[in-house]
C-alpha cells in the first residue's frame, strides 16, 4: 500500500534562511542612518541644547620681579613646590642698593652729628643765659651808681665801667640771638634726621639682605632663575599661582538655554577624573575662543566667558584645557537640586556620555 505525503500548512512554513538575514541586514542598515542623522543632527545643533563649552584651568598669577638690578646668589625653591607667604625663594646680590645703603648710613651719621651739637649749643646756651643776663644787670647797675658819682669816680673807672656794660649787652644779645636760631635750626634738623632714617630703614627692609620673598601662597611656576644671573631692573624671576583654581569657559553663542551662577557643571579632562564646579559668574563679555579649541570646519568660534569655580583638591593643572558639562534642554543633572525629573537626566547623561 502506497501512502500519500501530507502537504504542510504554507502558512507554517519557515521563512527562509536569507529573509532572516536580510531582515537583520535592513535594522543594521536603519541603526547606521540614525546613527549618521544622529551625529549631523549634534554637529549642527548640539550646542544649542547641550552644554558642552571648552576652556581653561586658571589661578590668580603673581609675578615676582627683581625690582633693583642684580646678580642671583642662591635659589631655594624649584618649579612645582608649594610656598607660603612670604617664603624666601631666592637671594640676590646688588652693589647698586649696597652703595645706596652706606651713602644713606654716612648722611643719617652726619645729620645726627649736627643734630646733636644745636642740642649742646642750645643747652650750653641755656646754662649761660642766666649768667649773662645777671652779669649785665649788674654792670647796669654799676654804671648807673657811677653816674651819680661823677665828682667821686675817676673818668677811666667810668670809661672802664661803661665798656663792660657794652661787653655784657653784647654777650646777652649773642646769647639771645644764638638761641633763637637755635630753636628754629632743631626742629628743621630733627625732621632731617627722621627722614634720613626713615629712607635707610625702608631701603634696608626693602633690600632684606637680597631676599626675594613669596607674596602668595601658591605654587611656583616653570619660571626659574639661575645662579650666577644678571637680573636687570623688572625682570621677572618667578611666576607664582595662588592656590585658589577656576575655569574661564567659552560658553557657545547658540546655547538656548540660560545658565545661572551656582548651578553645578561638571568639568573634565581628556583621561583624567572628573570635577563638580560652580558657576561663580557669567561675564558680560564675549571673545574669540583661543586657537587650539578653533575647529577647522567651522568659521571662528566665539563664546560669553564663564567664570567656573572649582574645588580646593582639584588636580587639574594650570592652563590645561578641560570641556564643560552637565546641563541639556534645562536640565543640569550635577546639581543638588535639578530642575528635571531623575528618569530624564539619567537618559540625557547616558545620551551624552
Amino acid at each position: 500500500m502506497k501512502y500519500l505525503r501530507s502537504t504542510n500548512n504554507i502558512h507554517e512554513r519557515k521563512p527562509p534562511q536569507s529573509w532572516r538575514n536580510g531582515r537583520w541586514s535592513r535594522r543594521i542598515y536603519v541603526l547606521i542612518l540614525s546613527g549618521i542623522g544622529l551625529t549631523i543632527l549634534n554637529y549642527a545643533v548640539g550646542d544649542a541644547v547641550i552644554l558642552r563649552a571648552d576652556g581653561m584651568v586658571m589661578r590668580n598669577r603673581y609675578a615676582v620681579a627683581a625690582t633693583y638690578p642684580a646678580k642671583v646668589a642662591a635659589v631655594y625653591v624649584k618649579e612645582g613646590d608649594r610656598i607660603e607667604q612670604g617664603q624666601i625663594l631666592a637671594r640676590l646680590e646688588s652693589a647698586e642698593i649696597l652703595k645706596d645703603i652706606a651713602q644713606l648710613s654716612l648722611q643719617y651719621a652726619d645729620i645726627s652729628g649736627r643734630d646733636t651739637q644745636i642740642k649742646v649749643r642750645s643747652a650750653t646756651n641755656q646754662d649761660l643765659m642766666p649768667l649773662a643776663e645777671r652779669h649785665a644787670e649788674q654792670t647796669a647797675g654799676a654804671v648807673r651808681q657811677y653816674s651819680t658819682m661823677k665828682g667821686l669816680i675817676p673818668t677811666s673807672r667810668q670809661d672802664q665801667a661803661l665798656g663792660s656794660e657794652y661787653m655784657t649787652a653784647s654777650r646777652l644779645a649773642e646769647l639771645k640771638n644764638e638761641a633763637r636760631i637755635l630753636e628754629q635750626q632743631l626742629p628743621l634738623m630733627e625732621k632731617a634726621q627722621a627722614r634720613a632714617e626713615s629712607a635707610l630703614l625702608q631701603l634696608d627692609s626693602f633690600y632684606d639682605e637680597g631676599n626675594i620673598r613669596a607674596p602668595v601662597a601658591g605654587i611656583v611656576g616653570t619660571k626659574i632663575p639661575v645662579v650666577g644671573q644678571v637680573a636687570p631692573f623688572g625682570y621677572t624671576l618667578f611666576d607664582v599661582y595662588g592656590e585658589r583654581s577656576s575655569v574661564l569657559a567659552y560658553l557657545p553663542e547658540m546655547y538656548l538655554f540660560p545658565l545661572q551662577e551656582g548651578q553645578k557643571v561638571e568639568i573634565s579632562a581628556a583621561g583624567r577624573a572628573r570635577a563638580i564646579g560652580t558657576i561663580e559668574a557669567i561675564l558680560p563679555v564675549a571673545d574669540a575662543l583661543p586657537p587650539e579649541f578653533q575647529n577647522m570646519f567651522r568659521p571662528r568660534d566665539r563664546g560669553r566667558l564663564v567664570r567656573i569655580a572649582l574645588p580646593p583638591d582639584t588636580t587639574f593643572a594650570v592652563s590645561e584645557k578641560i570641556r564643560v558639562s552637565g546641563c541639556a534642554v534645562g536640565w543640569c543633572w550635577t546639581s543638588s537640586k535639578p530642575t528635571g525629573s531623575s528618569l530624564a537626566s539619567w537618559v540625557l547623561r547616558s545620551i551624552i556620555s
